[in-house]
């Protein structure tokens, strides 16, 4: 899914990857973390990227894979927060650090790659899903 790199399409990109990650199988819990994964993600995009973001969604063997792509100079990324910090922003990577298995952020030329990958649990008898963009 590529569309502009805008705040305001966060809730697309969500309800892009829950109704995916329905047809996938994926149990309502499951969806619920992704969900706010790729939030904090896209969010991240959003507020510090490029004019541009590309979501990634792949799944393989119970392991969901999801990346953020968003395109402009690749710059430091935003500092961290102190976790005791009044300030509410700039807790979003740790929030994605906690509930997904594993986080890999990288700098590109001409943009950041923001990937996450969580084990989930599907209803139904859960295959590999085609990769989709």
């Amino acid at each position: 899914m590529a569309l502009p790199a805008e705040t305001r399409r966060v809730c697309s990109v969500r309800r892009f990857l829950s109704h995916l990650l329905n047809s996938w199988g994926v149990i309502e819990s499951d969806r619920d973390t992704a969900g706010l994964i790729v939030s904090e993600l896209a969010g991240n995009a959003a507020l510090h990227g490029g004019a541009q973001m590309t979501v990634r969604v792949s799944l393989s063997a119970r392991l969901l894979r999801i990346d953020v792509v968003d395109t402009g100079p690749a710059t430091s990324p935003p500092p961290s927060r102190a976790e005791d910090s009044a300030d509410e922003h700039g807790r979003g990577l740790g929030i994605v650090d906690h509930l997904a298995e594993w986080i890999d952020i990288q700098a590109e030329p001409d943009s950041w790659r923001s990937s996450a990958g969580l084990r989930v649990s599907s209803t139904t008898q859960m295959r590999s899903a085609p990769q989709a963009a």
